[in-house]
């Protein structure tokens, strides 16, 4: 082997040793902190109805003319958020029964009686109080289904009633004879936005 290619190899080996130090000892400073933390909790929308008779409305037999009750209905926003409170009503009707007045009053084609009667046409509900509402006056059954009760906030925690005037007034006439009506109530809770 020749000098050169000794010197070469000496070189090589010079260098891959000093590499292979520097790998080894190569060190830089280095530092680390905690950034913040926090937590996270959903809050709740949580309402309740509380009325009279437990989810019953009113239940009255033997309407007539003059007929009148007062129904309360409380709603409660039992969550930790504030909602902004609307309601739907329906009602449906039916002619029980079809007694001679009726027949004569309603006057129909071929004779009967309307199927799904007049009750719900000459009854009336008045809201005397309640939570967003002012006291107005009394209006046909169907109106106040179509309209319902005003939206409102409920603010967490907070709770309302409702009073409600339901009342056969002493006008009505023979056409509500033996009618039934059905009628449904559905109370929403929406996050306040």
């Amino acid at each position: 082997m020749n000098t050169r290619t000794k010197a070469g190899i000496g070189i090589a080996a010079a260098v891959v040793a000093v590499v292979a130090i520097g790998l080894g000892t190569y060190a830089a400073f280095t530092d680390s902190a905690g950034g913040p933390s926090g937590t996270a909790a959903a809050g709740t929308l949580d309402l309740t109805l509380d009325n009279n008779a437990s989810k019953v409305l009113f239940n009255q037999n033997n309407l007539a003319p003059g007929f009148s009750t007062e129904v309360d209905v409380s709603v409660r926003n039992v969550g930790s958020i504030d909602g902004t409170l609307s309601s739907a009503f329906t009602v449906s009707g039916a002619d029980g029964q079809c007694t001679d007045p009726e027949r004569a009053l309603e006057a129909l084609t071929g004779g009967g009686c309307a199927p799904g009667g007049n009750l719900q046409d000459q009854m009336t509900v008045q809201v005397l109080d309640g939570p967003g509402v002012t006291a107005g006056n009394a209006v046909p059954l169907k109106t106040f289904v179509a309209t319902g009760l005003p939206t409102t906030t409920l603010a967490a925690g907070a709770s309302g009633t409702y009073k409600l005037l339901v009342a056969l007034p002493a006008a009505a006439d023979n056409r509500v004879q033996g009618d039934a009506i059905t009628l449904g109530s559905t109370f929403t809770l929406n996050q306040k936005t």
